[in-house]
């Protein structure tokens, strides 16, 4: 996979194992360091690899946000990668959004497209955007790898500048390949060279240094919502 992502000119990985979703065990720091060392190795180096976690939305990410040796954040910065169910959005989300800012931690949404819910009601994405959380698309919704739905909601928040990163999201060397360039063209195709550059290049360098990430667009929200009602998404819920 590390030849595969030079080949397509990805210099960085972070790599993101599953965390407190109730199925893969979540590895603590140094088991993390040590795989990512034993990968750079077999690999002879061709990329570099960095740690980091897809944390699945649990009550245990409060206790690790708060934890000053947590496992969660993104090559040791302030953010951190937040996996929703699938098919729901977990109840007083909002609540949880400020707790984790309120630890000093940013959340950037994965693969937010995939998500039922928000695929309904893509208003739920600007509003956590609102409130302070970032969005990264996986690259396979961009390309249709994932079917109609991911790939029409992936266009709808880029093209509303509700988008920050684009990852591959990759599992393995024969499906969900690690390869950036082929979404990255599609959505400079949508938004233009430089905003789709910004997904791949500027913004991740920015996360992976801990800096402010540079590119966020104002959200079009019309755009975003076909001009619908502008009833809160938290409140319509309740």
């Amino acid at each position: 996979m590390c030849r595969s992502a030079a080949a397509d000119g990805i210099k960085t990985i972070v790599a993101t194992p599953h965390m407190f979703d109730g199925v893969h065990e979540t590895p603590d720091k140094d088991t993390i360091n040590r795989k990512i060392e034993m990968v750079l190795e077999a690999s002879d180096r061709c990329v570099d690899i960095l740690p980091g976690g897809e944390v699945r939305y649990s009550y245990e990410i409060f206790q690790e946000a708060e934890n000053p040796h947590t496992r969660i954040k993104l090559n040791g910065s302030s953010y951190m990668l937040l996996e929703f169910p699938f098919q729901a959005i977990p109840p007083n989300i909002e609540v949880t959004i400020f707790q984790i800012l309120n630890a000093g931690i940013t959340p950037v949404i994965a693969h937010p497209e995939r998500n039922l819910k928000i695929q309904q009601h893509p208003r739920i994405i600007a509003e956590l955007i609102e409130r302070g959380a970032f969005a990264q698309i996986d690259a396979g919704s961009i390309t249709k790898s994932f079917g109609q739905e991911p790939y029409l909601s992936a266009k709808k928040i880029i093209e509303a500048g509700l988008a920050h990163f684009i990852a591959t999201d990759a599992h393995h060397n024969d499906r969900r390949r690690p390869v950036l360039s082929s979404a990255a063209a599609i959505a400079a195709d949508w938004v233009g060279e430089d905003y789709a550059r910004s997904m791949v290049e500027e913004n991740p360098e920015a996360l992976i240094n801990d800096q402010v990430i540079p590119c966020q667009p104002d959200p079009d929200i019309d755009a975003l919502l076909g001009r619908r009602a502008k009833k809160s998404w938290f409140t319509f819920w309740r």
